[in-house]
């Protein structure tokens, strides 16, 4: 201990004394050590804390398996809940939640508010109940049970200012009275951010014999002691039994079962990890940097450790004196580093999952400040121990002559620099090529949609309440009056409903029936179902391909007609013309309809969602499926469409005063919001990179900087004998630009190998993109001659007699 604390204070004595090369250190490895610490608290906030509910481990989603249309993760049916709960044996409990909109009414402004529809069971299960008030009771989770509402810790500040007196005070809900009996704690979250109200779900009899609509989400409990596996195969052989006894309903479709984790967090497991394996890299390459440096430094410390060494000191005392100031370099380079990654906690919010964001903190906790000092020792270790095994090679009599000793000069310290440049050059290429090719991803993703100019488009929600518009005729009428009203205003190009604009409802199909021969073998008959008005394609700018557009004249009277978009056109009649085809759909009663146009794909369930068939019904035609009635108004303006907020709010509230706007946004919002976590994912991709490549150019400069420091002698000589300037140079630029080259090479290799474990992120390029793997390497290689030229410049200049003076 007495040896370990006077090298302790020998090596704060020695970093003080060299502050330039000290501030560099520590300021690199801040940046490594805090980049590290910062997505390290970002994965083990959303990946490794427990879920905040008692044993989260056994909570499970169920869902039904639709992989034969593309949706392997469905909404159960309300009648497939029933019996897999009735029918399980693996589970304590099951549950639903049942995802709704509910008009808020008669206090204050009439508002739209995300709700679920729970069973009773639904808070136990998930082990939270109120904070305030109670839980649902089993009566009250009945067909005409007692109107009663739990609230968000949100809208209970916001609302209702928090006060306490909201239990037992009525509010208005669709119309409904209801009874707030308690308030849930600030934390609660379950799968939205958004969700501000529970209602009972009141499933019917009916409701609970339906096996044709999949709209619940069901939630459970496994048993201690079973497994996932066991959960699964039970759930899927129950399944089995439910599609023999409704073939019709249930036809091809199986189940899943999958961990509630896996359902929060499961899409950014891999991007986090890709995050993980960058800022890793990142801090290898300022290791390599300072070790390098603590190579070149060595070099002034020769003589001193060969004193060291001559009065009797091992060559371990000297590697533990070395390696204690390398640690405390790390030291200090890791607390800075936890103020690096403090400071990136506001940023790094925006990658937690939306259904976890209101339960997810980041903060610096044990774990974390334990990753981060295991972290820095290791670095210390790491960047300092090639330099100290270096450095105390002593060779006494060379050491102690008059000028540098050659010991720390010598062709093993020169070695080891350039295999530091190799590595630092071929990991900064790894990054760059990854953050190319995300960079690719994010544009290709919203260039997509260009065709829509949505920095013209305005977008906002009127969903229309069953209690009020429960009639077809009055769904009309409103419709009919908004737009009329709507696209007489100054600034208004064109207005037009839908059912959703792409990218707002992933989801709402139906199944069809085909005149004429049968589909071909592995394509189900089922599309997205969309109600529409006359003018929405035009107002979006989707493409009409072949047919025409719906006009004034498809009216509830008239011929029932459809557009189909080209993959529906295409799977289902791929050997000849959808056009003037028919099909009805799957329910009773259903009129064929006759395809009258076929329109450009769009996809609307993700960005890089595959496309699916898609069909198009004139609202005024369909006088049922009230589920899918329109909601989304799009707006064209001829300007900036954010400044159409009010006067189209006004028009919609002079059809309807108590009609709730919501989800008001631009379409270049909605895209921006649709891309945000990739497009966050891919800017500190490119700062990772970024900090790469001027790393490696610094460390190609440092390198070649001693080197035409140590070797000023032998260019002198050189000069003297005749050399010519063009020869010095090319002898500078060789030796930096062959280590480049090198680097490169390696580089391309790592590359082409982590490249392929991005492909499920990418999109619109190729992993192996040639274009993208050239061009980094082009750019790399040119940051690279410039970091060669100017050491190589500066050995132009040496004066030969200064140089043969030199020792």
């Amino acid at each position: 201990m007495d040896h370990l604390t006077k090298d302790l204070k020998h090596g704060i004595r020695s970093l003080l004394k060299h502050p330039g090369f000290t501030v560099i250190a520590v300021i690199t490895l801040a940046l490594g050590i805090g980049a590290n610490t910062a997505i390290f608290s970002l994965v083990n906030a959303v990946l490794l804390k427990p879920l905040p509910f008692p044993d989260a481990e056994r909570l499970v989603m169920v869902y039904e398996d639709e992989a034969n249309i593309g949706v392997p993760l469905s909404d159960p049916a309300p009648g497939t809940f029933a019996d897999w709960k009735a029918q399980q044996s693996v589970f304590e409990d099951m549950a639903v939640f049942n995802w709704t909109q509910l008009n808020l009414t008669g206090d204050g402004e009439p508002e739209k508010v995300p709700s679920y529809g729970v069973t009773a069971n639904a808070f136990p299960l998930l082990g939270v109940l109120p904070a305030i008030g109670r839980n649902f009771t089993a009566d009250e989770d009945k067909p005409g049970g007692a109107k009663v509402a739990i609230l968000s810790h949100g809208l209970w500040q916001q609302r209702y200012g928090g006060e306490r007196s909201i239990l037992g005070r009525q509010i208005v809900l669709n119309g409904e009275k209801h009874t707030v009996i308690g308030v849930m704690p600030a934390d609660f979250q379950f799968r939205t951010t958004s969700a501000a109200i529970w209602i009972p779900a009141a499933l019917t009899k009916e409701q609970l014999a339906d096996h044709d609509n999949h709209y619940v989400l069901v939630v459970a409990r496994m048993k201690p002691g079973v497994t996932l596996e066991q959960a699964h195969a039970d759930i899927k052989t129950i399944t089995q039994r439910i599609a023999k006894d409704h073939p019709d309903e249930m036809e091809g479709i199986s189940s899943n079962v999958i961990p509630l984790r896996e359902e929060l967090a499961g899409g950014v497991r891999q991007p986090l990890s890709m995050l993980l394996v960058a800022s890793a890299l990142v801090l290898l390459i300022a290791c390599a940097n300072i070790a390098s440096l603590q190579l070149s430094r060595a070099t002034g410390r020769g003589k001193e450790i060969a004193v060291r060494a001559a009065l009797g000191a091992s060559r371990t005392r000297i590697m533990r004196q070395l390696l204690v100031e390398s640690v405390l370099l790390a030291g200090a380079g890791g607390v800075a580093g936890l103020l690096v990654a403090l400071w990136s906690f506001a940023l790094l919010k925006q990658l937690i999952p939306s259904g976890m964001r209101v339960s997810t903190n980041l903060k610096i906790d044990l774990p974390v400040l334990g990753f981060a000092l295991l972290i820095s020792l290791l670095t210390g270790i790491v960047f300092g121990l090639a330099p100290a095994l270096q450095a105390s090679k002593v060779d006494l009599n060379e050491a102690l002559k008059q000028g540098i000793g050659r010991n720390a000069s010598s062709g093993g310290g020169n070695k080891l620099r350039g295999a530091f440049v190799v590595a630092e050059v071929a990991l900064a290429l790894v990054l760059l090529v990854g953050a190319g090719l995300m960079l690719q991803t994010v544009f290709h993703m919203r260039d997509q949609y260009s065709a829509f100019q949505p920095e013209k488009l305005l977008t906002l929600r009127t969903q229309l309440p069953a209690y009020k518009y429960g009639e077809h005729p009055k769904r009309v009428v409103f419709f009919d009056h908004v737009l009329e009203r709507v696209k007489s205003l100054p600034g208004v190009v064109s207005a037009g409903y839908s059912t959703s604009v792409p990218l707002q409802w992933p989801g709402g199909s139906n199944g069809f029936i085909k005149e004429g021969p049968p589909a071909p073998a592995g394509v189900t008959l089922n599309g997205l179902h969309r109600q529409i008005s006359t003018d929405y394609f035009q107002t979006m700018g989707i493409g009409l391909r072949r047919g025409r557009y719906f006009d004034e004249n498809d009216r509830e009277q008239s011929i029932p007609v459809v557009i189909v978009n080209e993959t529906m056109a295409r799977q289902c009649w791929s050997n000849e013309d959808a056009l003037g085809k028919r099909f009805k759909l799957g329910v009773p009663n259903a009129p064929w309809v006759t395809i009258v146009g076929i329109v450009n794909d769009v996809r609307q369930m993700g960005m890089d969602a595959p496309v699916r068939a898609e069909m198009y019904f004139p609202y005024r035609q369909i006088t049922s499926h009230f589920g899918y009635a329109p909601r989304d108004l799009v707006v064209r303006a001829a300007g900036d469409p954010a400044g159409l907020v009010g006067s189209v709010s006004r028009e919609i509230h002079a059809v309807d005063p108590d009609q709730p706007i919501s989800n008001i946004a631009t379409m270049s919002d909605v895209l921006t919001q649709q891309t945000g976590p990739r497009r966050l994912g891919m800017i500190l991709l490119m700062v990772f990179a970024g900090l790469a490549l001027l790393l490696a150019s610094l460390g190609i400069y440092g390198v070649l900087s001693f080197f035409v420091a140590q070797q000023t002698r032998e260019i002198g000589v050189r000069l003297a004998l005749g050399a010519q300037l063009r020869d010095i140079l090319h002898l500078v630029l060789r030796r930096g630009m062959v280590l480049a080259l090198i680097g490169i090479a390696f580089g391309l290799i790592g590359a082409f190998a982590l490249a392929r474990l991005m492909t499920s992120l990418l999109f619109g390029v190729s992993a192996t993109d040639p274009i993208t793997f050239a061009t980094i390497a082009l750019i790399l290689l040119g940051v690279a001659l410039l970091a060669c030229y100017l050491p190589a410049r500066r050995a132009t200049k040496v004066d030969p007699l200064v140089a043969l003076r030199y020792e």
